[in-house]
């Protein structure tokens, strides 16, 4: 038997690159949504490139992250049983997605989506069907936690630009594919000679 040590005699954590890239994610992404002003955006975008460690970080952030078990507005849920969903265009887009499709199609476009937090998590559960999620550039991609039962996830994103959003994508696709791109390039064509 083992007994956990209390927080008080944990050693403290130290902060690594990515920890403060993750923080001045979200620091960027409240200042963009008018939450905080440009002095105190300042002051706390200093402050997170100075942190030493991770409970310094967490609390420069601890008020601009929405809690774990938010409200409902803090997640959306698409559902989709032989038919297709869509949001495209400029739509608010929360900071947790569920994706529950079967024999079916989903289309996420996220190019000029309103975003809540610098981070979107899209958790899917997807059976015979395929799901698109398209992003812009520079967005950094996560899905390393997807399992994939007879189908495919596919990444095809360009290189992520530091300091842009993260869309992290998990659960279970069976005899389905996901795909994650960027916009394709509108082709212009004249139909006169």
């Amino acid at each position: 038997m083992t007994i956990e040590p209390t927080p008080e005699h944990l050693p403290v954590l130290r902060a690594g690159d990515a920890d403060r890239e993750r923080a001045a994610s979200i620091v960027q992404g409240a200042f963009a949504e008018g939450r905080l002003d440009l002095v105190e955006f300042d002051e706390r975008i200093a402050a997170v490139y100075a942190g030493r460690t991770v409970p310094e970080l967490e609390a420069l952030t601890v008020d601009l992250v929405p809690a774990a078990h938010g409200s409902k507005t803090d997640r959306l849920v698409l559902r989709s049983a032989g038919s297709s969903v869509k949001r495209e265009g400029q739509w608010r887009v929360p900071p947790r997605i569920v994706v529950e499709t079967e024999h079916g199609g989903v289309r996420l476009d996220f190019t000029e989506a309103v975003l809540r937090s610098p981070e979107v998590w899209v958790e899917m559960k997807s059976a015979h069907a395929s799901v698109l999620l398209i992003i812009p550039p520079g967005w950094s991609v996560d899905i390393d936690e997807v399992i994939s039962e007879w189908g495919s996830v596919t990444n095809k994103a360009g290189a992520p630009v530091s300091g842009l959003p993260l869309l992290r994508v998990t659960g279970v696709v069976q005899h389905a594919s996901v795909t994650v791109r960027h916009p394709r390039r509108r082709r212009w064509w004249w139909p006169f000679g």
